[in-house]
């Protein structure tokens, strides 16, 4: 259905492509105009001509048709040879089929009156279908390379942000030094809150490695004890909201499949829990197992979900409060996906919401 590269690639450079599928048009039209003159003659009535030349003509102007859309588009030469090969080929393939069923009804010895009539149809339709075809197929090859691009362009990010930012927070970890060398007390407290903050961005390229490393496919998930990287949230999160109050009741340990983007997923859950909720919010996290899967609650004393909405706000573009671009619970519940894993929301016993994040429990 499709020309040969080297063919292809040949063409591509040298002639333009959408005049080809204009003139087959305009050839397979003169055919319909041939068989509606070779009707008039033998028929009596011109209706049954008339309609006849209106199916095969459109065909044939349809075609033309395709030819002139397939000049406007944004496609590459070498794209429009590859949707050119495939409607040819249709074309081609069909007017073959049709062919061949003649002949066989030949070879039995049935009548097979005037074969042009079916032969322009089937040939017009075959054309059409093999555009559709061949403009599809290279929609989805674009969209595919798209994709490579923008997952390569992610992981090259990725390593930029982990190499040039943890190369400047050595280079401000070694101030701190100096700063902790001086005997003044602001100065030892300056650099304590230094020490604290890269310590800060170290996790947050650690994280960003973490889902990059998911997003990409490069990352697949492993046992790994979930109690930690909810410890780890929670110490993170207390520490930047300290009017908030984050209760646990946690196991000792809980090893599931997932991978090192739950840490950040649980970050990004308490934080919502927090920010959305009141001036002195509670939060409570607790874990529990039943049939193979760990269940992580995350809830609130907030205002709560509306039931109607719960099953759409981790739709890429929603959100509950319309101060944000609903990217946030979008990516969380990808990366939770990933992990091989699911979230959901339900009524909080502290009167607000609960995300659950379910697991399964590594054998």
């Amino acid at each position: 259905m499709k020309l040969s590269r080297r063919l292809r690639d040949s063409l591509a450079g040298k002639l333009p492509a959408a005049p080809v599928l204009v003139v087959t048009g305009i050839l397979w039209f003169g055919g319909a105009v041939w068989n509606f003159q070779g009707e008039v003659t033998t028929l009596e009535s011109a209706a049954l001509p008339v309609v006849t030349f209106v199916l095969t003509g459109g065909f044939s102007i349809g075609v033309v048709f395709v030819g002139y859309r397939l000049s406007q588009s944004q496609f590459t030469p070498e794209q429009r040879w590859s949707i050119v090969g495939w409607t040819v080929g249709g074309l081609g393939i069909t007017v073959l089929l049709h062919t061949a069923t003649l002949a066989i009804r030949a070879a039995e010895g049935r009548p097979i009156g005037e074969p042009q009539f079916p032969l322009l149809v089937a040939g017009g339709v075959g054309a059409l279908a093999g555009y559709g075809i061949g403009e599809l197929l290279v929609d989805v090859r674009r969209s595919a390379a798209q994709a490579e691009q923008a997952r390569d362009g992610m992981a090259f990010a990725n390593s930029l942000l982990r190499h040039d930012v943890r190369n400047a927070l050595q280079v401000i970890l070694g101030q701190v030094d100096v700063l902790t060398a001086v005997d003044d007390e602001r100065a030892t407290e300056a650099a304590n809150r230094i020490e604290s903050q890269v310590e800060a961005l170290y996790d947050l390229t650690a994280n960003a490695e973490a889902v990059t490393g998911v997003l990409t496919g490069e990352a697949t998930p492993e046992p790994r004890n979930v109690v930690e990287d909810i410890e780890t949230s929670v110490a993170t999160v207390t520490e930047s909201f300290p009017d908030a109050t984050v209760e646990t009741a946690l196991h000792d340990e809980l090893v599931v499949r997932g991978t090192d983007a739950l840490r950040p997923v649980f970050a990004n859950i308490l934080d919502n829990a927090i920010e959305h909720t009141g001036p002195e919010p509670t939060v409570r996290v607790t874990t529990e197992t039943a049939d193979g899967v760990a269940r992580v609650r995350f809830a609130d004393d907030g205002r709560g979900i509306p039931e109607a909405q719960r099953s759409q706000i981790f739709e890429r573009g929603v959100t509950t409060d319309g101060g944000s671009n609903g990217l946030g619970l979008h990516i969380v519940s990808t990366l939770v996906e990933r992990s091989d894993g699911s979230i959901y929301v339900e009524d909080s016993d502290l009167g607000g919401a609960a995300f659950v994040v379910e697991l399964p429990i590594a054998e």
